[in-house]
């Protein structure tokens, strides 16, 4: 399923712009590319054009680059909604973590400026 990978793709961007990225403006918007970028591969499915070389491509191991993608079709090759389901959950949990630590972050520069 595409939300499967545009989820797992958005988590781990989130996650390296969270720890290792830390003022990388519009942190949101990268994570948005990210999952756009994960589920670059599945262009096959919509693409007017090429859609044969496409979806070959597709097939190839090449496409982990796009976050795995070929990985994931392969642990998850009856595109479960079971496994679609826990990476948007897991999607939406280091989300949380990313703003909780952002918005802590805040209030201690905050706490630092009051002195």
């Amino acid at each position: 399923m595409a939300i499967a990978h545009f989820a797992f793709g958005g988590a781990v961007t989130v996650l390296v712009v969270t720890y290792l990225l830390p003022g990388l403006p519009y942190p949101r918007a990268a994570a948005l590319a990210g999952g756009v970028w994960a589920m670059l591969p599945d262009a096959h499915w919509v693409s007017p054009v090429a859609a044969a070389d496409l979806k070959a491509l597709h097939a190839s191991r090449l496409v982990d680059v796009f976050f795995l993608h070929h990985s994931l079709d392969t642990l998850d090759p009856t595109d479960s909604k079971r496994v679609a389901a826990a990476l948007v959950a897991l999607f939406f949990l280091v989300t949380l973590v990313a703003e909780r630590r952002e918005y802590r972050a805040l209030e201690r520069v905050r706490e630092l400026s009051r002195e």
